[in-house]
């Protein structure tokens, strides 16, 4: 999700039901020692379907995915449906949520795990790692009804670790980036929820003459539509849970970029960034 492209309600509930928020640049390089073998899983969206290669069936530890679309714009979405919690319920409560109702809010903060994702175009791969427990995940495309399950098996993965250049964490439903510079235009950056609730890592490329009062601005008037001050260039990093990190590739221009989440309020319905969860940063 970015502004002017928001992620509808619809659409990310009917991927839920069904099975139960960027350009980037070409692949990034994964640091690593010499001793682990680069190891990527390859999540190809259509409007087809979900794909994943080697398989659906993944070693447990450290997974790096990788996803490429042929066609149009995607972010892929990783969840984890609680026990109980029912794929028509799902559905229902997610719609609801995107719609300001707070006790459907609730109840998807309290029975999804959110584990993030990437968005991607054509030639333009989203990259991102997390770490997987045992278990059964959904693998979910944000822009459509399309869904993958796959499974965790309990075998260590070896795949590569990856060093991030940068640092962002969520304290108080606000955003926390950890460096005394400029953040670098391309790299890893490392997303730790650290909050209560659900929160998306949006990097959104503005005008370099952007202030906060056009963002408090904007913010207040509700606006789905692209503003004035918004350029083409974002990544969307996908939704976590609270105690959750992911590590994102991104490659961008340098210059002037709001940092933003549009998960709903656990307390009001509204999405976070209306409620001040914004920060406007320097990348270089």
């Amino acid at each position: 999700m970015r502004l002017g492209k928001r992620t509808t309600a619809a659409t990310l509930a009917a991927a839920t039901a069904t099975a139960s928020a960027g350009l980037l640049g070409a692949t990034a390089h994964l640091a690593a020692s010499a001793s682990t073998a680069p190891r990527v899983v390859t999540v190809t969206i259509t409007g087809h379907g979900v794909t994943m290669e080697p398989g659906t069936t993944l070693p447990a530890g450290k997974v790096v995915f990788k996803v490429e679309v042929p066609k149009g714009d995607h972010t892929l979405q990783l969840a984890h449906l609680h026990d109980g919690y029912s794929k028509k319920q799902a559905g229902q409560d997610v719609n609801a949520a995107f719609g300001g109702d707070v006790k459907a809010v609730r109840r998807v903060d309290r029975n999804i795990d959110w584990l993030g994702g990437n968005e991607a175009t054509p030639g333009h791969p989203g990259m991102f790692a997390i770490n997987l427990s045992k278990g059964s995940y959904l693998a979910l495309d944000q822009e459509s009804n399309n869904v993958q399950g796959f499974d965790v098996v309990a075998a260590a993965s070896n795949y590569r670790t990856i060093y991030p250049s940068s640092f962002v964490t969520t304290k108080h439903n606000r955003f926390h980036v950890h460096t005394d510079l400029a953040l670098p235009r391309a790299g890893w950056v490392k997303f730790h929820n650290n909050a209560q609730e659900p929160h998306m890592l949006v990097l959104q490329h503005v005008k370099q003459s952007t202030t906060k009062q056009d963002v408090r601005d904007y913010a207040a008037a509700g606006s789905n539509k692209r503003p004035s001050w918004g350029l083409s260039d974002a990544i969307g990093a996908g939704v976590v849970s609270p105690g959750t990190t992911q590590v994102v590739h991104y490659s961008l221009p340098a210059g002037k970029y709001l940092i933003a989440c549009f998960w709903p309020s656990k307390d009001t319905g509204m999405p976070h960034f209306n409620m001040g969860m914004w920060k406007l940063i320097e990348m270089s």
